[in-house]
């Protein structure tokens, strides 16, 4: 895989729930229930898919309210094709799809969190890091419920 030219690559706007909690599970993400997953991927504003062949090597999902916010979420590119320009356009496309949706006059917030240790990535998009200015830092927590119907949060 060390010789993977970037004209190789090419991008689509789909990709099945399987190949979507296989590209998760290359990183190191947590599997999503089938149902979860096909909802995510089914309410995603936008999805960007990089393809290698036939086999999803990459992604990136955008989902928004409609108004103001866009979030860029689930930005996955498998371990082998790091470092070869795969999430640089996965996030220009990205990027790209939101400004063509910003009208005149408007102003919209786009945010992401980013996986550990992979700021510098997004501040070459513009993105800042938090906490600055008057933004407080970023949070979030993980719920799962067990068979007992337990509830953990993480």
């Amino acid at each position: 895989m060390s010789d993977i030219k970037e004209e190789e690559i090419t991008y689509t706007n789909n990709i099945s729930v399987d190949a979507y909690n296989g590209l998760r599970k290359s990183v190191g993400w947590i599997q999503l229930a089938r149902k979860r997953a096909a909802i995510a991927l089914g309410n995603s504003f936008y999805l960007c898919v990089a393809m290698s062949g036939e086999e999803p090597v990459g992604m990136a999902r955008i989902v928004s309210d409609g108004g103001y916010t866009y979030f860029i979420t689930d930005v996955i590119v498998k371990p082998g094709y790091q470092g070869k320009h795969v999430g640089m356009e996965l996030i220009s496309r990205a990027m790209d799809y939101i400004q063509k949706d910003v009208m005149e006059g408007e102003t919209v917030m786009i945010s992401l969190m980013s996986a550990f240790e992979r700021e510098s990535f997004y501040k070459q998009f513009g993105f800042h890091q938090r906490p600055f200015g008057n933004h407080g830092s970023g949070m979030s927590v993980w719920v799962s419920r067990d068979s007992q119907g337990n509830v953990t949060k993480y």
